[in-house]
């Protein structure tokens, strides 16, 4: 072997040893992956819908999604609305570590409730009414969702959603006219606001 190649070899191993620039892809931010999100739905509460969230993060960017709810809204003093339903969907994440940054998605809704309007003081023109139905359909939504202190979740953001009933409900109108926009069918806004934890 010459002194040449010997140099040669030399130069080349020092080179390898040599740091390189990091790629932003290289670095280890530190950050843990969470995959697994439980959290409660706190936007419904209002008006008697009390629902929870898990989701699954098989892979950075998506998730998939379960959430069952049940309805226990009093709108007026003789109305009550009750029964279960649940949404199965899709979220796509913004960020690289699970349950953060901008979100969209995509859910199926279906539930099964239960509307009775009572009359107790016979009043004309007030018929009593109770009706059992189903509700299909499915919803879009955007928002943002962060992972605070380790392991705190909070999402927030909106939506539309778009449900046909079985057989619609005759919503008392005279003194709630808000009952259809807040509990009936068809084209909807919808709010989100759900807080949880991360793992």
């Amino acid at each position: 072997m010459t002194r040449l190649s010997v140099l040669a070899s030399a130069l080349a191993v020092a080179f390898a040893a040599l740091p390189r620039t990091a790629r932003a892809e290289d670095i280890d931010e530190g950050i843990p992956f969470r995959s697994i999100v439980l959290e409660g739905s706190l936007a419904g509460v209002a008006i008697g819908r009390y629902g929870a969230e898990l989701e699954y993060l098989p892979a950075p960017h998506h998730a998939l999604r379960v959430a069952p709810s049940y309805f226990y809204a009093l709108p007026g003093t003789d109305d009550q609305l009750t029964g279960f339903g649940a949404e199965i969907g899709y979220r796509f994440y913004g960020g690289r570590h699970g349950p953060h940054g901008i979100f969209a998605g995509a859910s199926f809704l279906v539930g099964e409730y239960e509307y009775i309007h009572g009359n107790p003081n016979n009043t004309p023109l007030d018929t009593a009414v109770d009706t059992q139905y189903v509700s299909l359909g499915g919803a879009i939504d955007v928002g943002y969702a962060m992972v605070l202190l380790g392991s705190f979740s909070i999402a927030v953001g909106g939506g539309a959603q778009l449900t046909a009933d079985t057989l619609t409900p005759q919503f008392e109108f005279q003194n709630h006219p808000w009952h259809s926009l807040l509990y009936g069918p068809g084209l909807r806004p919808r709010a989100l606001l759900e807080v949880g934890a991360a793992f």
